[in-house]
């Protein structure tokens, strides 16, 4: 039986998404162009359960498209992998990736060394993952860094004007939370860091060890590679996996297709 919030998720999904978006679509499927969906006022949503949905429901597509586009370019590679002495470094797909992933060829040129490193970056992320760590960086989207800048994951940067100063900067530290022109610029970036930074080098390994052994890359199993993500080290790892475990049922589960749990 479908319960309440799955009745709000659904509506929430079909009222904000722009005509021809399609949700519901094999991963075979050709990607699909940048969605365009329309931010609620999650300030304005009293009841903290149709909230929590809402806020689910409004990310789920960003991160599903996202991790799309990275299968897309992962199978690509994955396929000149075969032969590396083929590989053209001067194509499209392999400069693209290089600047993104922030991997540049070495002089000796591509080999299975560099491929095989670049593949642990060119990966996707759990959705429950990405979910919870925005709902606790962003209050659920109702901080102001969220409604003022799009900035839902808590990234900082350096230079003054980049993004919103915090309200009580630290002398010793000066940073300001950078800021966004859409959500979906948010969301690839939240991916790009995680993805390059030697911050979560170890989040890749283990995510390309699971992949080795057939497992799923679960939210659980790469949350432990978060520890540097926030001063509080481990026990930012504790409470995002309490927020996962106790806010799965309002996350949109059409989304969960890309061996994710």
């Amino acid at each position: 039986m479908i319960n309440k919030h799955q009745i709000i998720s659904l509506i929430v999904i079909l009222s904000l998404v722009t005509i021809g978006y399609k949700f519901f679509y094999n991963q075979s499927d050709k990607v699909k162009p940048p969605i365009t969906i329309t931010k609620p006022d999650f300030n304005k949503i009293i009841d903290t359960d149709d909230k929590k949905t809402a806020f689910f429901a409004y990310l789920s597509p960003y991160i599903d498209y996202i991790n799309r586009q990275i299968l897309a370019d992962r199978q690509q590679l994955l396929t000149l992998a075969k032969d590396p002495s083929k590989i053209n470094p001067n194509s499209e797909l392999i400069q693209r990736l290089v600047s993104q992933y922030q991997w540049p060829i070495p002089k000796t040129g591509i080999n299975n060394a560099w491929l095989s490193q670049l593949l642990q970056r060119v990966n996707i992320l759990p959705l429950p993952m990405v979910l919870a760590q925005a709902a606790m960086e962003s209050s659920w989207g109702t901080s102001r860094f969220a409604t003022a800048g799009n900035s839902y994951f808590g990234q900082w940067c350096f230079t003054k004007g980049c993004g919103i100063v915090p309200l009580k900067p630290d002398p010793q530290n000066y940073h300001e939370v950078q800021k966004f022109p859409s959500t979906q610029a948010a969301v690839q970036a939240y991916f790009d860091n995680i993805n390059t930074n030697q911050a979560y080098a170890g989040l890749r390994a283990t995510r390309a060890k699971l992949q080795q052994q057939q497992q799923p890359i679960s939210a659980q199993s790469l949350v432990q590679g978060l520890d540097q993500y926030s001063q509080i080290g481990h026990q930012y790892i504790r409470q995002l996996l309490e927020l996962i475990q106790t806010n799965k049922q309002f996350m949109p589960q059409q989304y969960f297709t890309h061996n994710e749990s």
